[in-house]
């Protein structure tokens, strides 16, 4: 689920309407045909990371939002609000968590740690390092995937990054020893246009400015 290979059809993009208008959306999303080998070829769908909320929520014996607030918001000092529920009271694991790019730079500063913050382990290192490990690699835009994390190469640098929806981005360059957050209007272009505007600003404006200093928890 977390690398989007479960093989489900997807609930995004056209079928995202009616999969959030369903009266039940793990169920909903759980009795969609196959389109793919479980571990397979990569299907996007925002179903998959949903349907994680739900097994943390069944798991854990608390809601998705109080796990996260426990667990990463309050450890990183972010004022976590609770955001939109499905249905049946399980926590959105697909979007609408409204982070501010402050919220939004402080876990990428998690993630370009391997998940310490001044010493002290949040996240632990061996989930860091899986996460940034290519599983699959995305058929729209040839990226690579891993858990959760987009990766790519731009100007000889390998880049990490967290993509979130209308072009809210935050960009780990280990090398450098940077983190970049940018956000944007939520109804901006969908054509492709609007984040290939971004990453050329990554890559043409603000990596070139930045000398090399390889992140000393990075090889």
């Amino acid at each position: 689920l977390v690398s989007m290979r479960s093989g489900l059809q997807s609930t995004s993009f056209d079928n995202y309407g009616s999969w959030v208008t369903s009266s039940n959306w793990v169920r909903n999303a759980l009795s969609r045909p196959m389109v793919e080998e479980p571990g397979g070829r990569m299907v996007y769908s925002t179903a998959s990371t949903h349907l994680l909320s739900a097994i943390v929520t069944r798991a854990t014996g608390m809601s998705t939002y109080r796990f996260a607030e426990r667990s990463l918001a309050q450890p990183l000092g972010i004022a976590l609000r609770p955001w939109q529920k499905d249905p049946q009271g399980v926590y959105f694991g697909g979007n609408d968590m409204y982070l501010t790019p402050r919220d939004m730079l402080k876990l990428g500063a998690l993630y370009l740690n391997r998940g310490a913050v001044d010493g002290k382990r949040i996240v632990p290192r061996e989930w860091v390092d899986s996460s940034f490990v290519p599983r699959t690699v995305s058929p729209f835009n040839g990226n690579r995937y891993g858990y959760g994390w987009w990766m790519r190469t731009a100007s000889g640098h390998d880049i990490h990054y967290a993509w979130g929806y209308g072009g809210q981005f935050i960009f780990i360059v280990p090398d450098l020893d940077l983190v970049v957050v940018m956000t944007s209007d939520a109804e901006a272009s969908r054509d492709g246009s609007h984040t290939r505007e971004l990453h050329r600003i990554l890559e043409e404006d603000i990596l070139p400015a930045i000398p090399v200093r390889r992140h000393p928890h990075f090889p």
